[in-house]
């Protein structure tokens, strides 16, 4: 099953394997889950098959990274550098990137906001630039956008 999304797995495992244990490793951070607590769009990139126990494991990766040959990851993505771009340019980089959700909030909050502030730049961002990508897959960016003067300091 090498390759198929967690989804298409989860469906199929009953049929393949109807009198196995199944267990479903995330393999950015090597813990167990229950096959539901990630997106179904994960890959699997490594299958373990004990027929005697009647077990099988599926290791899992965001789709962001490509499965390699020994299913051990060394070599992740980083956080990259989003000050500057417009917020809208922000969130469709982190949403390709593996952050499933983006929040940004103006500098100074001006009282009634018409939810425009994504138009804006981004002057801060959290998680910050240059980290590893294997401790934020599944977490929001927080962007902090200019005023709607443009501005970046309060």
């Amino acid at each position: 099953m090498k390759g198929k999304t967690l989804d298409a797995v989860s469906s199929e495992v009953g049929r393949s394997w109807p009198t196995y244990t199944t267990a479903y490793r995330a393999l950015p951070d090597g813990h167990l889950f229950d096959g539901e607590s990630y997106s179904g769009t994960w890959i699997v990139c490594t299958q373990v098959e004990d027929p005697q126990a009647k077990k099988v494991e599926f290791g899992f990766l965001p789709p962001q990274v490509p499965c390699p040959p020994d299913g051990r990851v060394t070599n992740w993505p980083v956080v990259p550098n989003f000050v500057g771009k417009t917020g809208n340019e922000a969130k469709q980089a982190a949403l390709q990137l593996g952050f499933p959700y983006v929040s940004g909030e103006p500098i100074v909050t001006e009282g009634y906001d018409d939810s425009s502030h994504l138009e804006r730049t981004v002057c801060t961002q959290d998680p910050p630039v240059g980290q590893s990508m294997r401790l934020h897959y599944g977490t929001t960016l927080d962007l902090r956008v200019a005023d709607s003067k443009g501005a970046c300091a309060p």
